[in-house]
């Protein structure tokens, strides 16, 4: 993995071998929870986690929350010591409780598909995740575990947008087949 250190702009890498992580596309989408930082599982059967403070790089299986599949999840957002993966291949958004290393997982309704979507990024208490080949924005309220849409506008590509971030109360979503979206959380949600 690679490591930027912004004060002296030196880059440098982390292996992650010693952790049996072996798949070619192995995480998409990292989010920070206090001094670790999780990345979303997307061929790996495992979330992996970088100790900042050790630079020691470890695993959280997900094979025991059922969680087996290629393209799992791409991207990450956190809301507190919660951490809440953007389901790509999976249907459904999975939680990582940061504090017992313990998953849980919630339904997205009736979305099946593949390449759902590619990003999530937190406002306060909700999660709000890109959608790749979806028509819609998701969006998770973290306090009540409740799944909904808002509408995406008129988009109609596949692969819209691959990535979120959180600016205030808006999301902008990284454009991959169509501009930068972006949505006002404040009239959305």
């Amino acid at each position: 993995m690679g490591v930027l250190d912004t004060t002296t702009s030196t880059f440098s890498t982390i292996d992650t071998t010693a952790a049996s992580v072996t798949a070619n596309d192995k995480y998409i989408g990292a989010v920070a929870v206090g001094t670790s930082v999780f990345f979303a599982p997307f061929d790996e059967d495992n979330v992996g986690v970088l100790d900042t403070t050790t630079s020691t790089f470890s695993t959280i299986d997900t094979t025991a929350a059922g969680v087996t599949a290629t393209r799992k999840y791409w991207g990450a957002a956190a809301v507190g010591t919660s951490v809440f993966f953007a389901p790509f291949y999976e249907d459904n958004v999975k939680v990582l409780d940061t504090t017992t290393s313990t998953f849980s997982t919630l339904s997205v309704g009736s979305l099946t598909g593949s390449a759902k979507y590619a990003g999530a990024a937190a406002v306060g208490t909700k999660i709000f995740f890109a959608p790749s080949n979806e028509n819609s924005v998701g969006v998770l309220d973290a306090t009540t575990s409740t799944f909904s849409t808002t509408s995406a506008g008129s988009l109609t590509a596949q692969d819209k947008f691959r990535g979120a971030a959180a600016a205030g109360t808006k999301i902008f979503f990284s454009p991959h087949n169509e501009n930068v979206g972006v949505l006002d959380t404040i009239w959305s949600a």
